[in-house]
């Protein structure tokens, strides 16, 4: 007779989690590596967000994090409980005012150029957050996610991040931030948090814009990729006003970040629910490109 792990069932998670007035648990879209719900409870809304056995040093590096984040200001999910259910970590967060950027960006395409602004000043304040000792990354671990078959890029990235350490969250687009009214009340999904030179995390926000998001847009239409270079225009500037410089020597970390993006996403390719073709192959010509330009040669 073999063990197996319970089946997820997420009012047992609540109630791991000290949750018991539960009224209403509906699954939430999205979440790659995490299963999310929406928890209504206590006369209040949270999220629910289950990770896989493998992560729990990873949602408690995500947890201090928001904790720090939040503590000086900026717009992240409160923390409300954590607990280890059946080896899962679990955390229950409080539920973000308003709308993905992602879906104020499809409900409201005109407002592009501000709402990109306002995502640029977000994460130009999230670089220049304070970084606590316990989330410091001597190793430089957040340089691997590029992969093993990277290690030339890696070591030219490792030798070039000389910027002072910043907070990076590497997964910063428009589905992980929420949006109201204009304003940024959240900054979700930190499952990647590390320590590091700005410039990957600005590279890796640029290379989801340009490669996962456009590429995809442009296979319905046109005009959602205009829309998306206005809003990449907001980024810009509003970054680089609240930052109050321009990022430059950027090339080897756009390599670095599609060659992430291509690691990142192999394991989905040929499946049902992976990108279409064009994304890996637009990723490899990005690569490829800022590879030459960095002088790397290539693998």
């Amino acid at each position: 007779m073999t063990n197996s792990a319970p089946a997820l069932d997420p009012g047992a998670v609540l109630a791991a989690l000290g949750i018991h007035d539960a009224t209403t648990i509906t699954p939430v879209t999205g979440g790659k590596d995490t299963a999310i719900w929406r928890v209504v409870h206590g006369g209040g809304v949270s999220a629910l967000r289950v990770m896989r056995p493998t992560q729990t040093a990873a949602a408690e590096r995500e947890i201090a994090a928001m904790r720090m984040a939040g503590a000086v200001g900026l717009p992240v999910p409160t923390v409300e409980q954590f607990a280890v259910w059946h080896g899962r970590p679990a955390m229950l967060l409080a539920w973000c005012r308003g709308e993905t950027v992602g879906d104020a960006l499809r409900r409201q395409p005109w407002r592009a150029y501000p709402l990109g602004i306002a995502f640029g000043q977000t994460q130009a304040a999230m670089h220049a957050l304070p970084v606590p000792d316990a989330l410091y990354d001597r190793d430089g671990q957040w340089i691997s996610l590029a992969g093993d078959g990277e290690m030339p890029l890696q070591d030219r990235v490792r030798i070039g991040a000389t910027a002072p350490p910043a907070l990076l969250h590497l997964d910063y687009h428009p589905r992980n931030v929420m949006v109201e009214n204009g304003i940024v009340t959240g900054v979700l999904d930190w499952t990647n948090v590390g320590v590091g030179d700005a410039r990957a995390d600005w590279a890796r926000t640029l290379s989801i814009l340009r490669l996962n998001g456009a590429v995809e847009a442009r296979a319905a239409r046109v005009a959602v990729v205009t829309v998306l270079r206005v809003f990449e225009a907001g980024w810009r500037r509003g970054y680089r006003e609240q930052a109050g410089r321009r990022l430059a020597g950027l090339a080897p970390f756009y390599a670095w970040a599609g060659a992430a993006m291509a690691h990142d996403l192999a394991p989905r390719r040929g499946t049902p629910h992976g990108p279409p073709d064009a994304v890996y192959a637009a990723i490899a010509r990005w690569t490829a490109r800022w590879k030459r330009r960095a002088g790397i040669a290539p693998q």
